[in-house]
């Protein structure tokens, strides 16, 4: 997928392709069932990045340590 993931521009990352195959955020969705009425992105269907820098940092963290990008 060549989309910006809208979760790593929110946190100084911009221009990082969005990893759909591998991220936690993708995979709710689909366990949730809500992909088919959303881009398939948790963070997107909900709107989570409305709530300000604090609230992508932390997102990002728990997408990192979940994904074994860093230590729990």
């Amino acid at each position: 997928m060549a989309d910006e993931c809208e979760l790593r521009s929110a946190n100084g990352m911009p221009g990082v392709d969005c990893d759909e195959d591998e991220c936690i955020y993708w995979r709710v969705t689909e366990h949730l069932g809500v992909a088919e009425y959303s881009d398939g992105c948790a963070i997107q269907h909900f709107e989570l990045l409305d709530d300000g820098h604090e609230m992508a940092a932390w997102l990002l963290s728990v997408k990192d340590r979940v994904e074994g990008h860093l230590p729990a």
